[in-house]
């Protein structure tokens, strides 16, 4: 049975990394056998828990608790040396000097693929209850998680994936080497595999985000932004975490209650800090606002730096009360396919493929959805997704689109002429259907 797994991303300095270890600590406490990876280059992982972490195999940190920090060179060597050294040593006989073919010979997004590929053997090995995952800041978080899809899904990951087969047409009369020859043609298709393996991993229900960030203007915007590329990507968001909250008043049980157990005298934080505690508290009523009905979890800053896997353990129960750290709190589904019921006969058209899209409204974009050929090309501001279609509406056309309640509807009918899908009248509840909005066909 595959882990649960849980991504923790969030904008640079908001504590993700404390965050992620203290729920990793907290599961290892109640007897979950738990392994947390750190996906990110400048690893911080294991100064936070004050422990050496291995880069290419699992470290005991304590009782149930293992911990790896990801290398991409490392897991190259481990996984993908004959593609590394074919394409190194062929920049080599161009002339290339040694380090910079070095450089050349990774290829674009193999760093992300390689990563995801390591998160998805460990998850699938049957070792682990749960597999946590401390990443890079949001924005290589993102890549992260949407390259699979970038490289599988549409016409311009069919291109790349033609691409990777293109080199090993043109480098076979340049090898002599057979052995190496053969093994770089052999990684090539293993490495298409695995990025077909990696994005029905990502969409997978066992699979979720939880977006840490600071009650901050930038860091709420920066985190509205990763919620709406999660969402079109169909990617779970499980909760928004909110980290370094600054205690209102002496009374807050987070702030008396020091991370020993122990209580302290109260007392104001001061003019100075009381200016600072308003804004925060302003910034939250906006979270509030933005993330409803998503879970919302707060974390007030603590007296002391929680270091070490005990005082992180003591601050996961801070951070979760009464909750279970490995439940997935949002159910929500993020991409479906649902019947349409025609209030006339007349008219064709048929299903909607809806995708969970937040803070349209509020944003001054504009979705802009056409169709090429078996996939349609979302455009809003500067994102863009090209989503294979599903068997189910390979047949059918495009009519139009409609937004409401944080819901984007993508209208498909069997007819040419139909009206626009404002005109639509009931909609019945969503079909269940075996297929993948987002797998290839």
């Amino acid at each position: 049975m595959p882990s649960r797994v849980i991504i923790f991303s969030g904008k640079g300095g908001t504590g993700k990394t404390t965050i992620s270890a203290a729920t990793a600590a907290l599961l290892a406490r109640e007897g979950k056998k738990v392994l947390i990876i750190s996906t990110d280059p400048a690893h911080s992982l294991s100064d936070v828990i004050c422990q050496p972490i291995g880069l290419d195999r699992p470290t005991y940190l304590a009782p149930n608790l293992y911990g790896l920090e990801v290398d991409a060179p490392t897991e190259a060597r481990r996984s993908m040396s004959g593609l590394q050294n074919y394409m190194e040593n062929a920049y080599k006989k161009q002339g290339v000097t040694g380090s910079v073919a070095a450089e050349l010979a990774g290829q674009p997004g193999l760093d992300e693929i390689i990563s995801l590929n390591r998160l998805m053997e460990e998850a699938e090995s049957g070792k682990w209850d749960v597999v946590l995952v401390d990443t890079a800041p949001t924005g290589n978080t993102l890549r992260l998680l949407a390259y699979p899809e970038l490289i599988v899904g549409g016409t311009s990951g069919a291109s790349l994936v033609k691409a990777y087969k293109g080199i090993s047409k043109v480098m076979r009369p340049l090898s002599k080497d057979e052995g190496t020859k053969e093994k770089y043609f052999n990684e090539v298709n293993r490495l298409i595999e695995i990025m077909r393996k990696l994005n029905r991993f990502i969409l997978s229900p066992e699979v979720s985000v939880r977006l840490v960030l600071n009650a901050e203007k930038l860091s709420v915007e920066e985190t509205k932004r990763a919620y709406t590329f999660l969402s079109l990507y169909g990617i779970a968001l499980d909760a928004v975490m909110v980290n370094k909250l600054y205690p209102r008043q002496a009374s807050d049980a987070a702030w008396i209650m020091g991370i020993d157990g122990q209580k302290s005298e109260g007392f104001e934080l001061g003019p100075y800090f009381n200016k600072w505690v308003d804004l925060q508290y302003h910034h939250l009523t906006d979270i509030e606002n933005s993330f409803s009905p998503l879970p919302i979890l707060k974390t007030f800053l603590q007296r002391t730096e929680p270091l070490g896997v005990e005082k992180l353990a003591d601050l996961g129960e801070l951070i979760y009360g009464l909750l279970k750290p490995a439940d997935r709190y949002n159910q929500k589904r993020v991409v479906w396919v649902e019947d349409i019921k025609n209030a006339h006969k007349n008219e064709a058209i048929r299903r909607n493929l809806c995708l969970r899209l937040p803070f349209v409204e509020d944003s001054d974009h504009e979705v802009f959805v056409q169709r090429k050929g078996d996939e349609l090309v979302i455009d809003f501001g500067r994102l863009q997704r090209r989503i294979s279609l599903p068997r189910i509406l390979n047949d059918a056309e495009f009519v139009g689109l409609s937004y409401h309640d944080g819901i984007l509807k993508l209208g498909f009918s069997e007819a040419v002429n139909v009206k626009p899908l404002k005109a639509l009248a009931t909609v019945t509840q969503p079909v269940a259907t075996f297929d993948d909005p987002f797998s290839i066909n």
